[in-house]
């Protein structure tokens, strides 16, 4: 079993605070073989409720404002085949939720209307719905035939703050790490498998490579090859 990982500075990755391009100002030096138990795959289903649903998308790993100021973290996601959970923070306070369960955060109520691997639709009555950023972003992300390629510890950055990009890549099985920013937080996409879907600037994409490459040596190695990641649109989110 490789395993080819970094623990990356993401918010250095994709500001531009770190450089006038955002990208990093070394080289990283990927971690020696290591053996160890890979976390398990998603039980599924990858989502739940009303697919139809419109209200506010929180992002997995991300915060988003609730009305009012207050911020919602969608924090943590379980599932057992038949159905999902998603752990709920404002602050320090957690709750876990099912779809179509009300929710009090920030002393208002919400309806958890869908759960999915990658996000909470949250909805209540004169609550904005989504604008699909995507929709007014034909320069970003640059595609080829609907595919967006992601090079491990390449920032791709866009307009308004938006970014992304690859922290980590492992093999055995393989799966990678996206972090996404946009719209003041940041998405964190962890355990990413072939096939997972992910929601970044407003769209909806499959994850349909993973390059591990060989990066289980020292990047100034001529026998060094980063990985990357192959991002499939699927529609607006």
């Amino acid at each position: 079993m490789s395993r080819a990982r970094i623990a990356a500075v993401v918010p250095c990755l994709l500001l531009a605070a770190c450089g006038t391009s955002g990208s990093p100002t070394a080289d990283p030096t990927p971690s020696s073989t290591t053996r160890y138990t890979p976390p398990p795959a998603d039980k599924g289903p990858e989502c739940e409720g009303d697919k139809a649903a419109r209200g506010l998308h929180v992002l997995r790993g991300a915060s988003a404002s609730l009305p009012g100021g207050t911020r919602v973290q969608y924090a943590n996601a379980t599932a057992d085949g038949k159905h999902r959970t998603a752990e709920l923070a404002v602050g320090t306070a957690r709750q876990t939720v099912r779809p179509a369960q009300k929710a009090t955060l920030g002393g208002r109520a919400y309806t958890v209307s869908q759960i999915c691997t990658y996000r909470v639709v949250l909805t209540a009555p004169g609550l904005p719905a989504p604008t699909h950023k995507g929709k007014h972003m034909p320069v970003w992300p640059t595609t080829y035939e609907g595919h967006w390629r992601l090079r491990w510890h390449v920032p791709d950055n866009g307009p308004q703050g938006m970014g992304a990009v690859v922290t980590d890549i492992e093999s055995d099985p393989l799966r990678a790490t996206i972090s996404a920013a946009g719209s003041g937080s940041h998405a964190f996409y962890d355990n990413l498998r072939p096939g997972a879907t992910v929601e970044i600037a407003g769209k909806l994409w499959k994850v349909a490579t993973i390059d591990a490459g060989h990066m289980n040596v020292e990047t100034n190695s001529p026998d060094f090859r980063a990985g990357y990641v192959d991002l499939q649109q699927l529609g607006d989110a």
